[in-house]
């Protein structure tokens, strides 16, 4: 009987456990609300840091018969606004960073430019650009080899790590690409005529392998024995959609028009050109090649546009604009909106531009102050249309509801030039973050 009965609990006890595994309910934890804390965290945005270029470039001397030397000629005239305290000198000749603390960061906080002209046996006229944040990467359009051109590029390394500047050139012949080694603290002056050969027009892609490099591309144009001009770029762009450029003067009537220059990185783009005028808008057509340029000429009207590039595809562009009367030439390049913009003014003769992209009308004040002095002015400007207003200030401040476009065009007995400005400012913001 014994037996029997352990022979029957063996058999009932693994059913009895599944059973219980089964139908018995499981034990239920107590729930607890887990509430989530919050708290901000402000990252205040590193200093603000731009670098004027430094004096214009010269190869090969004077008469450019002493091979392979490569210099900086004269003295650039700086100019700076700040609303703090800084200490800029008024001239230099190497490139110069400029830097100042703050967390509210735009041109308002820093803004500067440089200028200077030149009087050389192969080079005259006024170069002018504004003094650029580094930049990691990005592309000129306005290179230029061959008989009468060339172009020079500057790269300098205000960091305190090294770094390689990758330099790609696009012509149309194809691509070619070389490396340069930049110390922390060095700058260096790079002729690009080995590159480019001989190719009438290229573009110039540049890459730091580590933090962000000043660049600028310096031009040169003659013909025989006369200087046509020179030029200086210091804002380098990337391909878009959609570009606005901004004053394109028509300077040379009757002996050249403006010249917008088209380069697709990618596939052949169409592109419609739009001049927006005082006796309305002009229109024309053209087709960028894959990887290709193309070139228009411009015959406008004497007067003033603002230049309007709509691409399928995106690209680069920019308009090469002579001048007669000073002799000189200057390139114009896409420009950013703003909604306030600082600058200081430079010392030539200048006029202001501002213009509105819009469809609708906007409205403007203008404070230009002197020794401290400040004076304001209201305009208005209808969509599309632009605006010149001479300034002989120290300084100036242009602010709207709207977004506008901003230039400063330098003609002066000295020379031709346009500086096209860009927001000052890095990263950095009140961030709010939640811990579960």
């Amino acid at each position: 009987m014994k037996i029997f009965a352990r022979a029957l609990l063996a058999l009932l006890l693994p059913a009895l456990v599944v059973s219980g595994y089964v139908f018995l309910p499981a034990a239920q934890a107590p729930s607890q609300e887990v509430a989530a804390s919050e708290f901000q965290v402000s990252v205040d945005p590193a200093e603000l840091e731009i670098v004027c270029a430094g004096a214009l470039i010269e190869v090969g001397g004077e008469d450019g018969t002493e091979l392979d030397l490569i210099e900086r000629v004269g003295e650039a005239g700086v100019k700076a606004f700040s609303a703090e305290e800084i200490s800029v000198p008024p001239t230099t000749v190497g490139s110069i960073p400029i830097e100042v603390k703050g967390s509210e960061q735009s041109t308002e906080l820093l803004s500067a430019i440089q200028t200077q002209a030149a009087s050389r046996q192969r080079a005259s006229g006024l170069a002018a650009s504004y003094c650029e944040q580094p930049i990691t990467s990005g592309w000129f359009i306005s290179g230029a080899s061959g008989v009468g051109n060339e172009s020079i590029l500057s790269a300098a390394n205000w960091n305190d790590v090294d770094t390689q500047l990758i330099v790609e050139l696009h012509s149309p012949g194809g691509m070619v690409s070389e490396r340069y080694a930049l110390a922390a603290g060095q700058e260096r002056l790079i002729t690009l005529a080995p590159l480019a050969a001989l190719a009438g027009v290229y573009a110039i892609r540049v890459e730091s392998t580590s933090p962000g490099v000043a660049v600028a591309l310096q031009n040169r144009w003659s013909r025989g024995l006369t200087p046509l001009g020179v030029e200086l770029t210091t804002t380098t762009q990337l391909p878009a959609l959609q570009h606005w450029i901004q004053p394109v003067s028509v300077l040379a009537e009757g002996y050249q028009p403006p010249v917008l220059r088209l380069f697709s990185p990618g596939e052949a783009a169409e592109v419609v050109i739009t001049a927006f005028g005082e006796e309305g808008p002009e229109l024309f057509r053209t087709v960028v090649p894959k990887a290709g340029f193309a070139e228009l000429a411009l015959e406008l009207a004497a007067g003033t546009y603002l230049v309007k590039v709509d691409s399928d595809v995106e690209v680069l562009a920019g308009v090469r604009n002579p001048a007669l009367d000073p002799l000189d030439y200057a390139w114009i390049f896409p420009q950013q909106l703003f909604t306030s913009l600082a600058l200081p003014v430079p010392s030539y003769k200048t006029t202001l531009w501002l213009a509105n992209p819009g469809a609708l009308a906007i409205s403007l004040t203008l404070t230009t102050t002197t020794n401290d002095r400040p004076s304001y002015q209201t305009l208005e400007l209808g969509p599309f249309e632009s605006a010149g207003i001479p300034v002989s200030s120290d300084t100036l401040l242009v602010q709207s509801a709207n977004e506008f476009l901003a230039a400063l065009e330098l003609l002066d007995g000295a020379g031709y030039a346009v500086i096209g400005p860009s927001e000052n400012k890095n990263l950095g913001e009140d961030l709010v973050v939640s811990v579960r």
